[in-house]
């Protein structure tokens, strides 16, 4: 009779641990090993998050992951939005724009890092959360921050001395066609009344800081109270300063085709005296460029742009 008993308890609760069992696997947060590690972000939370996620999203930081070789299951359409990345993002699912939280959800993140602290509260209901701002640091800093969350340092390391190397083969290159004394402006015309300068982030990276290239002075003595170039990203000028921050050369980028058309920003630019009567246009020192990839702002976009800056100037 006791034995009875005892078997029919164990029939009773077998679905009951199945049922726990499916729970578990079915979770969010779960990964392969379980492992999991108390991380301090950038902005001071404390996360719980597994030591070798499986399933990274990222609303943000798909060119630094990729870089890393991982792989991230989700990013958003902007993110996917681009040419240099080719085959690299293949597999990687689009979260639309703005990112769609239902589309998370049904991916089963056990990570997710984003660059805006506004949304970490949403994500971290889906999956732990951790927070790279946008502004944090610069392109390095940014990259250095992932890969300790994913305990990816020394490839990190790696990646940027090969950059490194890179730039510093570039460098000598350019150098051939661009002098010391000579000064590069950059300039972006877009819509019908934007004109930007830059400064150290974006493009700016590659010009004055991997290839060392010579900033007019207003660039130079702004580059110069923004050492972590975390500030200076750009200014917008009217058209009447383009004489005082054009450099010898110039590189401009034309962002939108109605920026082209008759009343554009570039079409007036280009069809001013101002533009006209500059030294580099006059010397037809003028690279024109596309934003994909110069001005997107990570480590594989530098390196393609790198590989690029050679021909550019030959052009």
């Amino acid at each position: 009779m006791h034995s009875k008993v005892q078997l029919f308890l164990v029939f009773l609760l077998l679905p009951l641990v199945g049922c726990n069992s499916e729970s578990s696997s079915s979770s969010p947060e779960a990964n392969e090993n379980g492992e999991t590690k108390l991380y301090t972000d950038v902005t001071g939370r404390d996360v719980e998050i597994p030591v070798e996620p499986t399933k990274v999203v990222t609303t943000q930081f798909l060119d630094a992951l990729l870089a890393l070789d991982i792989t991230p299951i989700g990013a958003p359409s902007h993110v996917l939005d681009n040419e240099y990345l080719g085959d690299l993002q293949e597999g990687v699912a689009d979260l639309g724009h703005p990112y769609s939280m239902e589309k998370i959800i049904e991916l089963k993140p056990d990570l997710i890092i984003t660059s805006d602290p506004d949304e970490v509260e949403q994500l971290m209901k889906i999956a732990p959360t951790v927070v790279v701002p946008w502004m944090y640091g610069d392109v390095f800093a940014q990259f250095k921050e992932i890969a300790s969350i994913l305990g990816k340092e020394q490839q990190a390391e790696q990646w940027i001395a090969s950059l490194d190397n890179l730039a510093a083969n570039v460098q000598e290159d350019v150098a051939t066609k661009i002098s010391e004394d000579d000064t590069v402006s950059i300039f972006m015309t877009f819509g019908k009344d934007v004109l930007r300068i830059y400064g150290g982030r974006n493009i700016g990276h590659i010009i004055y800081r991997s290839l060392d290239l010579t900033p007019p002075t207003y660039i130079k003595n702004r580059l110069e109270q923004d050492p972590t170039f975390e500030e200076f990203v750009f200014d917008q000028i009217s058209m009447e300063m383009l004489p005082e921050y054009a450099g010898d050369h110039i590189i401009m980028l034309v962002y939108d085709q109605e920026a082209r058309d008759e009343g554009g920003m570039f079409h007036q630019v280009e069809e001013s005296t101002l533009w006209q009567n500059l030294e580099a246009v006059q010397n037809e020192q003028v690279y024109y460029i596309d934003p994909d990839p110069w001005f997107s702002y990570s480590p594989i976009a530098i390196e393609k742009s790198l590989e690029q800056a050679s021909k550019l100037f030959s052009n």
